[in-house]
């Protein structure tokens, strides 16, 4: 999988279907809830539904060494993309990003058709960021928690809560 798999077709149709998102994203219904156990130091999900279709997942996780994005755009009902940034810290807990990692996934018909990846600044030859590499697996199964989380009720629903077996 490389950044440039994946028929241009269907990447069109898919930057099509993100771009419409993004547009009419602030005008989507919006739910908000904390999330636990996703990362270290927690963080907040955002469902953004059109009528009652999920349309997108907003999720910015903090951890000790990083802060970052997780964005999950559905169309149709299926995961369509998926964009997850880290920023680095430059030293525990500081909050001062040194270096950003994105992934970019793009999938039809349930499939992976293309992965992208970009640092900037650009990594130094030996340093050693595959902690920062996302599983497919897990961000399929964290789509579904997420979306289960975003469309549940009430104030801080167990749905919030990542299982102990999100990262096995």
């Amino acid at each position: 999988m490389s950044a440039t798999s994946g028929s241009p077709a269907a990447i069109a149709r898919i930057r099509a279907q993100f771009a419409q998102i993004e547009r009419e994203g602030p005008g989507y219904r919006q739910t908000t809830h904390d999330v636990y156990d996703f990362s270290l130091e927690g963080g907040v999900l955002t469902g953004f539904y059109h009528g009652g279709e999920l349309r997108k997942l907003h999720a910015r996780l903090f951890g000790e060494t990083w802060q970052g994005t997780e964005e999950y755009y559905f169309a149709g009902g299926r995961l369509i993309f998926v964009h997850v940034v880290h920023g680095l810290y430059d030293e525990l807990l500081s909050g001062r990003v040194q270096r950003t990692i994105e992934h970019r996934f793009y999938f039809d018909g349930g499939r992976l058709i293309r992965r992208i990846r970009a640092v900037s600044p650009a990594a130094a030859g030996a340093e050693d960021l595959s902690a920062y590499e996302p599983d497919i697996s897990v961000l399929l199964r964290t789509a579904q928690l997420f979306a289960a989380c975003a469309a549940a009720a009430g104030t801080d629903p167990p749905e919030c809560t990542a299982p102990e077996s999100i990262l096995q």
